[in-house]
């Protein structure tokens, strides 16, 4: 019989907020059940209680309540980072949308720390074709319009950020006096907010209250995934 989602436990926040302060392998190994049981087990319930939930926004986006699949590692890359901890202090889950590799495609975040939650959609990082499809729908007399009025109406989401701002200038071969002018100088695309842990985390309307974030923000995704699609 297939587990349910009650909530994370405070065991989950109560691990985060000790690997913030214990930030080591030793530490880790030492609390390795309490990860294991008490966040990483939580995480796979909510992956799979979101799944059906966010199939009726999209029918193709992905929740596989694994390691590698919807839960990111929380072992730290640290080849090409200044940071040498061993740990992420904060669990990521990712909701991708596409055909696409995972880590390739828009999609919905969500991440726990010890006393904040993230939630977010969009895009960190277009692919070089990705790019050229982004400009070209800004541009195009139809998705431009539409990619605008989906934009501003996120932008005027109290608390919700957006972000992916990179050139100084608008690329060349663009004119610089369009309306879409500012997303033009995007490399990239992302809009969310973080708050401190609501009391629907810990029970089983966690989910419905993410839907509710996600459901906000899903013109802009909407129309982020068919431009780039």
């Amino acid at each position: 019989m297939a587990a349910t989602f009650d909530g994370f436990p405070k065991t989950a926040t109560k691990f985060l907020k000790g690997l913030e302060k214990n930030n080591t392998k030793a530490w880790f190994d030492e609390h390795r059940t309490d990860y294991e049981k008490g966040l990483l087990e939580p995480c796979k319930d909510f992956v799979a209680a979101m799944g059906p939930k966010l199939a009726k926004i999209s029918p193709d986006i992905h929740a596989e309540p694994k390691v590698n699949g919807s839960i990111m590692r929380i072992n730290r890359d640290t080849r090409f980072s200044k940071d040498k901890t061993p740990y992420k202090t904060y669990m990521g889950l990712w909701f991708w949308q596409g055909a696409g590799r995972s880590r390739e495609c828009p999609g919905f975040y969500f991440g726990l720390s010890g006393d904040s939650i993230t939630l977010g959609a969009g895009m960190h990082m277009f692919g070089p074709e990705q790019l050229a499809a982004y400009r070209a729908a800004l541009v195009d007399p139809k998705k431009g319009p539409a990619g605008r009025k989906a934009y501003d109406k996120i932008a005027k989401l109290k608390g919700i950020d957006i972000g992916g701002g990179h050139y100084k200038k608008v690329p060349r071969g663009f004119d610089a006096d369009h309306a879409n002018a500012d997303l033009l100088r995007h490399n990239a695309l992302y809009f969310g907010f973080t708050t401190k842990v609501p009391k629907e985390m810990h029970t089983a309307a966690a989910t419905d209250y993410c839907i509710k974030v996600y459901k906000q923000v899903w013109p802009l995704q909407q129309w982020l995934v068919e431009a780039i699609g």
